[in-house]
């Protein structure tokens, strides 16, 4: 009966101040609002030249502070060119887009060209108006063909790839477009990789890009056409994307992240972004399943 007695205020003794941590904790409960510092404003720079036959551009905008939903400003009234070692190139700025630098929609970019980028600002940034970049054309081989495959484990579609891989070591972006229509939109969306496990070897289906059920963008039907774009892009393009991706993860967490890391870049003068020269294969398949 003792025993019966003590272990009941035992329980009783728990029950308490279990009652006792989940009042302190419930009082612990605060919203707080922290204030991130604005900085300076930095001068935004995308631009690419490719080996396709079309309008190539180079976008200049004002960076801004990371939760602001606002969309960059673009930056008018500067001089853009664009010099491959025999001619210079001079971009028109858009007459419906500000910021937004355009060649003529016959240009194109040579392999093993290399390309440099000068911006000349009408106004300042930081006290700095001019800025520079440059970026070799890479060659890329050519995509033999490409096939699509179930994979009920992920609940996707895998793009394989069948194509020569050069001896080198080389660097790949992926875009997919369906129906016309661009998948790969974003950055974050881009499918990137090296040929550190296909070096010099024939890729023989090694699949490039997942396009998921679950995503009514992505989602394949029988008759949608795939067209696979592979460009070969430099080591430096590679790690910027990589960067990019990293930092912009849609699930990271900052308690379990290392601390955020400047993002590469080729440009000068603490410019933020890129300017990139690059080649392209194309591969199309129609689903069939």
């Amino acid at each position: 009966m003792k025993n019966i007695k003590m272990k009941t205020i035992n329980n009783i003794k728990n029950l308490f101040f279990i009652a006792i941590a989940i009042i302190f904790l419930a009082s612990c409960t605060e919203r707080i609002d922290i204030e991130l510092d604005t900085t300076y404003s930095r001068l935004v720079i995308e631009g690419q030249v490719t080996t396709d036959t079309t309008a190539h551009w180079v976008n200049l905008s004002w960076s801004t502070d990371y939760y602001n939903p606002a969309i960059p400003e673009g930056i008018s009234n500067a001089i853009v060119t664009i010099y491959d070692g025999f001619e210079t190139i001079t971009l028109e700025e858009s007459t419906t887009q500000a910021g937004l630098y355009e060649t003529d929609p016959d240009f194109f970019g040579i392999v093993g060209r290399n390309y440099m980028l000068n911006v000349d600002l009408a106004e300042p940034i930081n006290e700095i108006s001019n800025f520079t970049a440059s970026s070799e054309l890479k060659y890329v081989t050519p995509v033999d063909s490409i096939a699509l495959s179930y994979r009920d484990r992920f609940h996707a579609w895998e793009v394989n790839i069948f194509a020569q891989d050069p001896p080198d070591v080389d660097f790949y972006t992926f875009n997919i477009i369906k129906n016309n229509i661009l998948i790969t939109d974003t950055i974050n969306k881009v499918g990137i990789t090296d040929d550190r496990f296909f070096n010099g070897s024939y890729t023989n289906g090694v699949p490039v890009y997942f396009l998921r059920d679950d995503d009514p963008v992505e989602e394949v039907f029988p008759g949608d056409t795939i067209v696979l774009i592979m460009s070969g892009i430099t080591k430096e393009y590679y790690q910027f994307i990589v960067d990019v991706q990293t930092e912009t993860f849609e699930f990271s967490n900052p308690l379990f992240s290392g601390p955020p890391a400047n993002i590469s870049t080729n440009l000068s003068e603490g410019a933020i972004g890129f300017f990139a020269a690059f080649s392209s294969s194309y591969a199309t398949v129609i689903a069939t399943e």
